[in-house]
C-alpha cells in the first residue's frame, strides 16, 4: 500500500504544532496563545481553473497572547512533488482563506519529496502591470531535504528529532543516524502517545534491511547510551512489528502487540504475573497498546504505567 504522505505530516504537526511553529516560525510562535488552538477540518475550495473540489491541509485557528485580533489563522500545506504554479495556488488559498474569515494568516508549506531541487520554488508571489508590482505574497517555504540535520542535534525540540530523518544527510550515516534519533526521541520529555508518533514518523522514513539491520541491531546493543532503543527493538525491529503493518489479520495485529508488552515487560521488570496476562489481553486499544509499549521504557516499576 502507498504511503499517504500528506496523512503522516497531517497527523504528526498536528500532534506537535506548537513544536512546529517554534521550530520553522518562531516569530508568529511567541505572539500565539497555544492554549487557543482549534483545528479547523473542513475547509474546502474550488480550483477556479481546474473546477476541481481540494481540501487544505492543515488550517488552525489560533489565539494571542496580547490583545488585538482575537484569532488568527495558520494554514500549512504539505506537498510531495514539485509543482511549478505551486505559488499561485498558494495565494489562492490565502485569497479564499481571507475573504472566508476575514482576519490575518500566517501561510506555510513543507515540500515533504526528497528530491536535490536545481531550483527552488520561490517562497513568494507577486502580480503586477507594466512593472509595477501592486501584490506581493510572501509565504515561509520549508524544503526538509535542504535542511542539514546536524544544525538540530543540540535541539530541545523533539519534533526536530523525528523530522532530521527527512533532511540531508550521507547515506553511508544513515544506519547510525536512525539510532541517534530514536535515541534523542526516547530521552525527550513527551508523553508516551506522542513519542511514538516520532518513532513511527522515523520508522517510516528510515527504514532498514538486510546488512543495514544487522549493524543497526549492532550498535544499539553494543553501546550504552542506545540502552532504551535496544529496549524498543524488542518491539518494533527484532519482531518485524510496525504500526499499520498490512500482514495477517487485524485479530492476529492485535494479539501480537500484547504478546510484545508482554514480552517488553519481561525483559524490563521480571516474570509477569497471570492477573496482568490477563489484563493487558483484554486490551483492544492499538494507540493504548502501542502507548503503553513505549511508557515502559520510561517506567521505574509496573505501578508507573497506566493499566
Amino acid at each position: 500500500m502507498p504511503i499517504d504522505h500528506d496523512q503522516i505530516f497531517k497527523q504528526l504537526i498536528e500532534a506537535f504544532f506548537r513544536e512546529f511553529l517554534e521550530l520553522f516560525c518562531p516569530a508568529e510562535a511567541k505572539w500565539i496563545d497555544f492554549g487557543q488552538v482549534e483545528f479547523l477540518r473542513e475547509e474546502h475550495f474550488t480550483d477556479i481553473p481546474r473546477g476541481e473540489r481540494r481540501q487544505l491541509d492543515l488550517v488552525a485557528r489560533v489565539g494571542l497572547k496580547a490583545g488585538g485580533q482575537k484569532f488568527v489563522l495558520v494554514h500549512t500545506e504539505f506537498e510531495s512533488e514539485k509543482e511549478p504554479d505551486f505559488p499561485r495556488r498558494m495565494f489562492r488559498y490565502y485569497c479564499q482563506l481571507f475573504l472566508r474569515h476575514d482576519t490575518d494568516i500566517v501561510p506555510i508549506v513543507v515540500f515533504t519529496d526528497d528530491a536535490r531541487w536545481k531550483k527552488p520554488v520561490p517562497d513568494h508571489f507577486e502580480l503586477g502591470v507594466a512593472g509595477k508590482t501592486f501584490v506581493q505574497f510572501d509565504y515561509h517555504l520549508i524544503k526538509l531535504k535542504a535542511l542539514d540535520y546536524r544544525q538540530f542535534l543540540d535541539s530541545n525540540n523533539p519534533l526536530a528529532f523525528a523530522l532530521m530523518a527527512k533532511m540531508g544527510y550521507n547515506r553511508r550515516e544513515r544506519v547510525r543516524l536512525k539510532a541517534d534519533f530514536l535515541r534523542l526521541i526516547l530521552a525527550s520529555p513527551v508523553d508516551s502517545a506522542r513519542r511514538s508518533l516520532l518513532v513511527e514518523f522515523v520508522e517510516t522514513y528510515l527504514p532498514l534491511a538486510g546488512r543495514e539491520q544487522t549493524e543497526f541491531q549492532q550498535i544499539v546493543a553494543n553501546d550504552q547510551q542506545y540502552a532504551k532503543v535496544d529496549q524498543m527493538i524488542t518491539v518494533y525491529e527484532k519482531q518485524g512489528i510496525r504500526k499499520g503493518k498490512q500482514e495477517g489479520k487485524q485479530e492476529g495485529k492485535q494479539e501480537g502487540k500484547q504478546e510484545d508488552l508482554i514480552l517488553l515487560l519481561e525483559k524490563k521488570f521480571g516474570k509477569v504475573n497471570a492477573a496482568l496476562r490477563r489484563k493487558i489481553r483484554q486490551i483492544d486499544s492499538p494507540k493504548k497498546l502501542e502507548a503503553l509499549l513505549l511508557a515502559v521504557l520510561d517506567a521505574n516499576s509496573l505501578e508507573d504505567l497506566p493499566f
